[in-house]
């Protein structure tokens, strides 16, 4: 095995591991409180498509921003649940840049009336992902849906109704 191929084994292992810590880390930060650890994942500025979910237009901004849209967000559910494929596919665009492609399902629960609902997304999530001095970091991300199921007032809360 050549230099070459030692390093490009090293970063495919290092970007399948960022975009499963993408999802990991939106669900503990969620639990705990503490969005640095979500937010150190990105670039320093980050663009988020978001737009086949919850409309608008895709989103520029820096990465504690980001984090603190997904707080906002994720505020109104009791629990979330982020999980990342496995097989994740990465197409390399030279030494500091890649494309990854991963499929999730993220079931997000919350109350109604007293009785525990659930409102599960399973979508296709495209990452731009560059190399920096920290390691690779997320650029770009697209959340593309491919269907839900549940309790459809889970994608207006995500989107920021708000229960009275």
């Amino acid at each position: 095995m050549t230099d070459m191929d030692t390093r490009r084994m090293s970063d495919w292992i290092a970007i399948q591991d960022l975009v499963a810590e993408y999802g990991q880390s939106l669900d503990s930060c969620r639990d705990s409180g503490d969005w640095s650890g979500w937010a150190n994942i990105f670039a320093p500025e980050v663009t988020a498509d978001l737009t086949r979910v919850m409309g608008g237009e895709p989103l520029t901004l820096p990465r504690e921003h980001l984090a603190e849209f997904a707080r906002g967000s994720l505020l109104p559910f009791q629990r979330t649940q982020h999980a990342t494929a496995t097989t994740v596919r990465i197409r390399f665009e030279g030494e500091t840049q890649a494309t990854a492609l991963a499929y999730s399902e993220v079931s997000h629960y919350f109350t109604l009336g007293g009785v525990t609902q659930e409102w599960t997304l399973v979508a296709r999530n495209t990452f731009g992902v560059v190399k920096t001095e920290e390691g690779w970091k997320i650029a770009r991300y697209m959340l593309d849906p491919i269907h839900h199921r549940g309790n459809a007032l889970g994608l207006e809360l995500l989107k920021g109704k708000r229960l009275e």
